[in-house]
């Protein structure tokens, strides 16, 4: 009876083990695109995902690596299963950064994920990004955010969370990647300010905006 009890148990443990390797290798494959389409959206299906729809990604960076069994990646998920019980959402980490993939008409998903994120990882920062249709869309959406993020910590803004209207004033940075000129400081601190006016109302005022280019300095260095 033990021995049944023993061989019952190695095969769940087996089973889990093959599940969750299972999800990684898709996971893999959907953030980069390593696999046939209609395969993959086949395979979507399993975690919850129609890749026929547009789907928005939402990534968070916090002061440490994290890992799909860590307490941060439970608490975040725990948080999102009971606010949204079985809404077509995916939760998973990437090269230690916790990543939402969500419908694209449900915001307020990935808003509460950059909520619940912005807390877990004690301070951490979260991009939030724009939604794209089709099986290359969630690719599309994740390097958005990995850009962001990058962009983020070479242009020192201090916003938490960073949505997609926040860095439209840095096209050539996210298009290139090429380093910014050390005086558009200038202009993080205008973004740091429009990201804080986004905090404060949810409906920024359509005067509230940043030039696209860094505006020439006046005689004396004033702008």
């Amino acid at each position: 009876m033990d021995a049944f009890a023993e061989g019952h148990e190695r095969a769940q443990q087996l089973a889990i083990r093959q599940q969750d390797a299972a999800r990684r290798e898709f996971i893999d494959d959907l953030l980069h695109g390593r696999s046939d389409a209609s395969r993959l959206a086949e395979r979507a299906e399993r975690f919850g995902l129609l890749l026929s729809h547009a789907h928005a990604v939402a990534m968070a960076q916090g002061p440490e690596p994290y890992d799909d069994g860590y307490p941060v990646t439970r608490s975040v998920e725990s948080s999102l299963t009971a606010r949204f019980g079985n809404r077509r959402i995916l939760l998973t980490t990437k090269n230690g950064r916790l990543i939402c993939i969500a419908p694209g008409d449900q915001a307020d998903v990935l808003g509460f994920f950059a909520k619940q994120a912005y807390a877990a990882t004690d301070g951490g920062r979260v991009a939030i990004r724009r939604p794209h249709p089709g099986v290359g869309g969630v690719v599309h959406s994740y390097e958005e955010a990995l850009n962001a993020l990058d962009l983020a910590a070479r242009m020192h803004l201090e916003a938490p969370v960073l949505h997609s209207a926040d860095l439209l004033v840095y096209p050539v940075l996210t298009a290139t990647g090429r380093p910014w000129p050390t005086s558009c400081a200038r202009c993080s601190a205008r973004s740091n300010r429009l990201a804080a006016a986004r905090s404060r109302s949810s409906t920024p005022s359509p005067r509230t905006s940043i030039p696209a280019v860094c505006p020439p300095k006046r005689p004396g260095g004033s702008l």
